[in-house]
């Protein structure tokens, strides 16, 4: 990646608390303000924008995979199933990984042949739930290391919160069976916790 996106991701995300702070005097933060993924700027995979208020209030699986990546595409029918099935409890997003990438000239862009592959592949499987590529920060934090966030396995599942803070990281492919157990597990400790501040 060009030192010009790392400069402009870092310039943003260091950026982005300080007018936080800012504003904070003059008006109380909005959840999608709050939220660091309801305020990204994701795309699906034909280009077009993602409503992302999906992140405020309700636990989310962000599934991080890719074409190339059997594993990825072996477990995308499973999380199908139970995105129907879990749709009232949880929102189940699938990441294209590949969706972005750098042009010659250094620009970062839709990489138009891996998001026709990853339509043909959607296509394929009848998938009905959202598939998305990242927005120039998070593509950022899944390449570069010193964020924290980089991806070394695909695929790479992220369990978030309602208020979008990542409580778990997954690094392997699951069956339906072994996903559900997971989910299950998730959204008990939520309800745990929930419950214990009420009871504080």
């Amino acid at each position: 990646m060009t030192r010009r996106l790392f400069a402009l991701a870092l310039a943003l995300l260091l950026l982005l608390p300080l007018l936080a702070l800012a504003n904070e005097a003059e008006q109380p933060e909005t959840a999608e303000e709050s939220n660091f993924f309801a305020a990204m700027k994701l795309t699906n995979l034909d280009g077009s924008p993602f409503d992302t208020s999906v992140f405020i209030g309700k636990p989310i699986l962000l599934n991080i995979w890719a074409t190339w990546c059997p594993p990825c595409i072996g477990e995308l029918p499973h999380l199908n199933e139970l995105a129907k099935e879990y749709g009232e409890r949880i929102n189940i997003i699938g990441l294209h990984s590949e969706g972005l990438t750098i042009t010659p000239a250094g620009e970062l862009a839709g990489d138009d042949e891996k998001n026709a592959a990853a339509i043909k592949l959607r296509d394929e499987q009848g998938l009905t739930f959202p598939l998305v590529n990242p927005d120039l920060v998070l593509f950022v934090l899944l390449n570069d290391p010193q964020h924290g966030l980089s991806i070394s396995v695909l695929p790479t599942t992220w369990l978030i919160d309602g208020e979008g803070i990542i409580r778990s990281v997954v690094e392997s492919a699951y069956d339906k069976a072994g996903w559900a157990e997971i989910i299950d597990q998730f959204l008990s400790d939520l309800e745990q916790e929930e419950n214990a501040k009420d009871a504080g």
